[in-house]
Parts: structure tokens; C-alpha cells; sequence
């Protein structure tokens, strides 16, 4: 069973992206990482269009995004590093010929 069932019902592509990167994480690490910056896009996006405090920036990509200060402060300096983080590896993923494993560890 998913970590990740409460969010079918009301956020079904978060759930989508969620559900793939818990799955992946150790058959396909590399896809894995894909989807975890696929659920993080999708999630910031929601928030930016129901939350009337955060300011868009000047673009709408995910580093602009989670960088504009009102989203910042928003979150908080712990979630912030975390949210970073997945963007950083979902781009390395994507994007270089590192090698991408699977950790068993929380954040």
C-alpha cells in the first residue's frame, strides 16, 4: 500500500506523481527522482493558485517558483532545503549521467 492513498481523491495528480516515485525508488531510482520533481511541480503550482499571499515571480519555472521570498517564507527554512533538494536531484536525474540510487533514509 501507498504512503501516498489520502491524496487520490483530492489531488489525483499529485497522487499520480507521488505513488510512481514511491514505487520506482529502488527498481528505477533515475525515474524515481523524475517523479518526485513531477509531484513537486504539481504541488507548487496548486499552492501558487490557491494561496493568494504568494506573488508570482518573474517566471513561472520551478526554481523561480520556489526561490520568490513570499514562498520562502512561506514554507519555512526546513521544507525550503527539502524542496530544493528534490528539484536539484529530479534535474540531475533528467538532465546528467550521474548515477542515481536509491537511500533508505528520511529527510
Amino acid at each position: 500500500m501507498s504512503n501516498f492513498t489520502f491524496l487520490q481523491t483530492e489531488w489525483p495528480a499529485l497522487h499520480d506523481a507521488a505513488s510512481k516515485a514511491e514505487s520506482l525508488a529502488y527498481p528505477d531510482s533515475r525515474a524515481a527522482c523524475f517523479y518526485a520533481r513531477r509531484g513537486l511541480e504539481v504541488m507548487v503550482h496548486w499552492l501558487y493558485k490557491h494561496d493568494s499571499s504568494l506573488r508570482l515571480p518573474y517566471q513561472d519555472n520551478l526554481s523561480a517558483l520556489i526561490h520568490e521570498p513570499t514562498f520562502r517564507n512561506a514554507v519555512g527554512p526546513a521544507v525550503f532545503a527539502k524542496v530544493k533538494l528534490i528539484k536539484d536531484i529530479g534535474n540531475l536525474a533528467v538532465l546528467s549521467d550521474i548515477r542515481v540510487r536509491a537511500v533508505a533514509r528520511a529527510v
